[in-house]
């Protein structure tokens, strides 16, 4: 059918005369068509000092959902290394915010202990320059919503006591030639 107007954007679409056909749009996609993908990529330095709070990280991104049925299909991937070695580690969760609405968390479900997605930090006991990296790959999240969500990942330190301090995108003691690292977050959202 013609539009309604004529606008620049119009578009000729050339289709078989033997046989029937459907044309997706965003409007109506096929369920498991990505709609839009969000990023955030940084190679900037954070110094992150925590203990039992949880701490956010410069790895956030937002997405909002065309629909309340579709997903959003989650990754990322951080470096960095930990001031303290061995047994003491830095843990991982994502903060979900709801524009407008509540907050919750992607980790591990816990009562009297810590509930994380994934632990990093310095396991060779020199604390200085051995980093390590932590990925999460296509975690599948139904926040139920068409308003903006934005996911954020935060950093604690896991230990019985004391304190730690986690080195975004370098090592512990960052001294000249050592490593530089890029982190990310990706959102895909996903017709349901």
């Amino acid at each position: 059918a013609a539009p309604s107007s004529n606008p620049a954007s119009n578009r000729t679409l050339t289709v078989p005369s033997n046989a029937d056909g459907e044309i997706l749009t965003t409007t109506s996609p096929k369920t498991g068509s990505i709609i839009q993908v969000t990023n955030t990529t940084t190679d900037a330095l954070q110094t992150i000092s925590a203990s039992s709070a949880w701490v956010d990280s410069l790895i956030t991104c937002a997405i909002t959902p065309s629909s309340t049925s579709n997903k959003i299909l989650l990754s990322l991937s951080v470096s960095g290394e930990g001031n303290s070695a061995n047994q003491r580690r830095f843990t991982h969760r994502i903060k979900k915010v709801i524009s407008g609405g509540a907050t919750t968390y992607i980790a591990g479900s816990a009562t009297s202990r810590v509930g994380t997605l994934g632990v990093t930090g310095d396991l060779t006991n020199d604390a200085t320059t051995t980093a390590s990296s932590f990925s999460l790959s296509n975690y599948l999240d139904s926040p139920s919503t068409t308003s903006a969500v934005t996911y954020t990942l935060q950093i604690t330190y896991d230990s019985a006591g004391g304190s730690g301090t986690y080195y975004l995108n370098s090592n512990a003691s960052d001294g000249s030639g050592g490593p530089r690292f890029v982190s990310w977050i990706t959102l895909m959202e996903v017709a349901g």
